[in-house]
């Protein structure tokens, strides 16, 4: 009821002081940066509890640090409540290795106090030191940080380093004081807070990506280039796929050598890599450093990471005559990363491989997904920046988006309506990227599953068991993608509605949801999905609809094109819908705009909510 409650009365907006679950009263963060790299930092906090949520956050507080590189130690914890004040105890402390990978990777620990009287009211104050004593790069610190989340009330940060760093800032509400100053080999950088503040949203639509243009944030770093950056990082990576290869590998690079095309090459080593190496979803230190392990560790513990699976790649391609380079990219559909920020490695969360045959056909090439598309390009790395790691030509890219008209769905059905029940028969392809959501799902579900969750995806409900009459599933145990398509046959009993005019029929589109569901001054972008083609057309045999010609319907837009024709076929009556998603976001300033706007009403006037009247 609350969620209901909060969900259908509330409008779309920056978050306001009332709505915040925790109030930072104050914190500081002294950063101490030695030339090498490595580097000290001491935080200090202060946060009152505002809301239940707030309760839940500092309840069982966690503090995670590797512990191969770096010591964390508490210095001082308390709360206050009414005048109280209750000491965090060593009792209340826990410092306890988390659950690892596999052989070779850095350990994690994680420090967890417990506050005591965390109520509404309470503050909580602690200080903590991290002496970070190995770093992934040598000679190299990089940060980015931004002030969203928590209400702010005070913030200031102090760096002291003995590398020289580049500094870039984002201040569109003009909250930030920054002070300068270089002597005796110390580059010293404070950055304080001028005023309170709180860089937070409140119920934006469920697809609303905030764009970090819209927040303060500020970008440190040893280094001005990308590329820079990218030549510390490649021989780390070059040095293991320069590896001997182990058996298992050797064994892969034969049977792929055996195939006729480029894809077919590629997609036969990155298939069976996944048949024989379990992939670990983290990329986790080794030795303090993001680099992958030796080839012969991967191929005999039989699980890798993102570092380890591309470098294996990448060995077994180099191999074939494929040129390779590793690349550093943000991987996830909607996540993003700074564009405008100063090198460091937050700004990536993933590595795979840039592979350029030799006709300089480049492929993009992600070897953790347990599906293989050299053909196409996967929608949580499309178009995103990457960093290539290569010590003579290293780049800072951006990899190409998913092109729509490579992405399908292709639908025809056949309606027979009699007596209120709708017989549906019909054959659904996938073609392009849009066949990633089936490929390979036989490798994890039976069969009754896949029957059951397919009859789901195609009617839009629960069928009962009589209903389902017919389905041919294609091959979905293949690794490779490839074109899909699935016949099917079903029953619906209440598909058809009543009206004054007689029983109807709706054609309404739920793939459009996203692009209409907006507010008004919502804050956010809009993400409206992964460029692709939806191509559908539904005959409803023996049924002529009268004036069928004034659903026709077509609106073309920057982002969207839609376009939905009815005629008449025999005896019964046709329905062609074509709807083409151009880009991924329309941006915030782009739902303000005339066109928008336009496009937003006449989706909503003319297609999302479409009915047809059935007379015979």
């Amino acid at each position: 009821m609350l969620a209901f409650f909060v969900a259908s009365t509330a409008e779309a907006r920056w978050s306001k002081y009332e709505d915040a679950s925790v109030e930072v009263k104050f914190s500081n963060v002294n950063i101490n940066v030695n030339r090498d790299g490595t580097y000290e930092t001491e935080v200090e906090l202060q946060a009152k509890i505002l809301k239940e949520s707030g309760r839940d956050r500092f309840s069982l507080y966690s503090l995670i640090y590797n512990d191969d590189s770096a010591d964390l130690t508490v210095l001082e914890a308390k709360t206050a409540y009414n005048g109280e004040e209750y000491i965090v105890t060593e009792d209340m402390m826990e410092d306890k290795p988390l659950a690892s990978p596999s052989k070779g990777f850095d350990q994690l620990r994680q420090v967890t106090i417990s506050f005591p009287k965390i109520e509404i009211g309470t503050e909580v104050y602690l200080r903590y030191k991290q002496v970070n004593k190995k770093v992934p790069v040598d000679n190299f610190y990089g940060l980015s940080f931004s002030y969203h989340g928590d209400y702010l009330q005070a913030e200031n940060t102090k760096i002291n380093s003995e590398l020289p760093l580049e500094i870039k800032v984002n201040d569109p509400r003009e909250v930030l004081e920054i002070a300068e100053e270089k002597n005796d080999d110390i580059h010293s950088i404070s950055i304080a807070l001028k005023k309170a503040v709180y860089e937070n949203t409140t119920n934006e639509p469920h697809n609303g990506i905030l764009n970090i243009k819209h927040n303060t944030w500020v970008s440190l770093s040893s280094l001005s280039e990308w590329e820079d950056l990218a030549k510390k990082l490649a021989p780390g990576y070059h040095s293991v796929i320069n590896q001997p290869l182990p058996a298992t590998f050797e064994a892969i690079a034969e049977f792929a050598d055996n195939e006729s095309t480029d894809e077919e090459k590629i997609n036969a080593v990155t298939s069976l890599l996944n048949e024989k190496v379990q992939y670990m979803g983290d990329w986790r230190t080794v030795s303090g450093k993001f680099f992958p392990r030796d080839l012969e560790k991967i191929a005999d513990s039989q699980v890798g990471d993102c570092k380890d699976f591309s470098a294996s790649t990448a060995a077994i391609l180099q191999k074939l005559g494929y040129k390779v380079q590793p690349i550093l990219v943000m991987r996830g559909t909607t996540s993003t990363s700074n564009p405008e920020a100063l090198p460091n490695m937050g700004n990536f969360n993933h590595v795979m491989l840039k592979v350029t045959n030799r006709d300089g056909k480049i492929y993009w090439i992600d070897p953790t997904n347990t599906v293989s598309m050299a053909q196409g390009i996967f929608p949580d790395i499309a178009d995103r920046n990457a960093l290539v790691l290569d010590s003579e030509e290293a780049d800072y890219i951006k990899i190409p988006a998913v092109q729509g008209e490579n992405s399908k769905v292709i639908s025809h059905s056949e309606l027979t309506i009699e007596d209120n029940v709708v017989n549906e028969y019909g054959q659904l392809t996938v073609q392009g990227e849009a066949a990633l959501g089936l490929t390979g799902v036989g490798l994890y579900y039976s069969n009754e599953q896949l029957r059951d969750s397919v009859f789901r995806m195609i009617s839009g409900v629960y069928l009962d068991e009589e209903e389902k009459k017919f389905l041919e599933l294609p091959d979905l145990t293949l690794r490779n993608v490839e074109d899909l398509t699935i016949k099917y046959e079903f029953q619906q009993k209440n598909k058809i509605f009543k009206t004054n005019l007689g029983p109807a029929l709706n054609l309404g589109d739920n793939w459009l949801n996203d692009v209409v569901n907006t507010a008004s001054d919502q804050v956010s972008d809009l993400f409206i999905g992964v460029p692709k083609t939806k191509e559908s057309h539904m005959i409803i045999k023996d049924i002529k609809i009268k004036n069928c010609e004034n659903l026709n319907f077509e609106i073309n837009s920057p982002w969207l094109y839609v376009n939905r024709f009815c005629k008449y076929q025999n005896d019964g009556t046709e329905f062609s819908n074509l709807i083409t998603i151009k880009k991924s976001f329309i941006t915030n300033e782009e739902l303000k705009t005339a066109e928008y706007k336009n496009l937003k009403s006449e989706l909503e006037n003319n297609f999302s909510r479409a009915s047809i009247i059935i007379s015979e």
